[in-house]
């Protein structure tokens, strides 16, 4: 077996190989997705679930409601809930300037609370005795971070981190606390204060029909999203799917696909969150790969641009 280290944008080179891609979690039977070029992007069929974000169901409504904030006199701001930043919310809505963005900081902590948890060597050896055929695999994720972290960390801290620069970040009236009720509430109190405080409309943005509920209690203005319970088949872009298939790997740990493995977390990996290693059980496929990364990233590194 070979291993490749490479970055997000690098899974095209093994894509251009693959006429279908099937992806799967190699602990399951079946594969999970399935995708196939179609234009210029790909057509997949997914499961709607937390780690395959497809979109909102009233995304149409939310754009309405944009346009007729634009001829409010008041200037108006968006505070994001914390579920917002593991959607990639600010990545997904361009014409969104950051600087009409409020994080309050009771969101930034719940994020850097579910960053640092790691499997200790015990889970470890309780994982692999339950699957003695995946233990390699298994093995990779020791002292590495647990699926809460990794969401975390590739996921919602990547999106923070893409918007703080220019983002407003407002304090709470309480401390972050390990309840999430608790949290919400002063997420809530703190745009209320806001909106006190300025000639300004501060709107909360969120996933969690609790916090619209908290919102309408409260007073404050909100834009609750809907997601999708289920859908079967959709389109996207190159660059999406690269993304889908890395935040899949990053989430779950490792995915296998086609024949490869691709590691989101593993042993050896340092702080740089947009690496990711891919496996390759056959040394054709490994040589094959591994030419065709290095011409890329000779044409890369001269700079031509369009």
């Amino acid at each position: 077996m070979n291993d490749a280290i490479i970055r997000e944008d690098e899974l095209q080179v093994l894509l251009n190989s693959l006429d279908e891609i099937r992806v799967s979690y190699p602990l399951y039977e079946e594969d999970f997705l399935v995708a196939r070029p179609e234009g210029t992007g790909f057509r997949i069929e997914l499961p709607a679930s937390p780690e395959t974000f497809q979109g909102y169901v009233n995304q149409a409504a939310f754009d309405a409601m944009l346009t007729s904030y634009g001829q409010l006199k008041k200037t108006v701001f968006f505070g994001l809930d914390t579920n917002l930043f593991y959607h990639g919310f600010a990545s997904n809505n361009p014409e969104i300037n950051h600087s009409s963005y409020l994080i309050v900081d009771t969101v930034r902590d719940e994020i850097a609370y579910a960053i640092n948890r790691k499997y200790p060597a015990k889970l470890i050896g309780e994982m692999t005795a339950h699957a003695p055929g995946y233990r390699e695999l298994i093995g990779e994720l020791e002292n590495k971070r647990m699926k809460r972290s990794r969401k975390a960390a590739y996921l919602a801290l990547k999106e923070y981190r893409t918007i703080r620069d220019r983002a407003m970040e407002i304090a709470a009236p309480g401390p972050h606390t390990h309840l999430s009720e608790e949290n919400d509430r002063n997420i809530v109190r703190a745009l209320r204060k806001f909106e006190e405080e300025r000639y300004a409309l501060p709107v909360l943005l969120t996933a969690d029909i609790y916090m619209a509920d908290l919102c309408m209690a409260e007073g404050l203005e909100y834009f609750y999203f809907d997601r999708p319970y289920r859908q079967e088949a959709t389109t996207c872009t190159a660059p999406a799917f690269r993304r889908l298939l890395f935040d899949l790997a990053a989430v779950f740990g490792f995915v296998g696909c086609n024949g490869f493995t691709i590691f989101g977390e593993y042993g050896g990996k340092g702080n740089d969150l947009d690496e990711l290693k891919v496996r390759f059980g056959d040394d054709v496929a490994y040589r094959a790969f591994t030419r065709e990364l290095e011409i890329c990233r000779r044409l890369s590194a001269l700079g031509i641009t369009r």
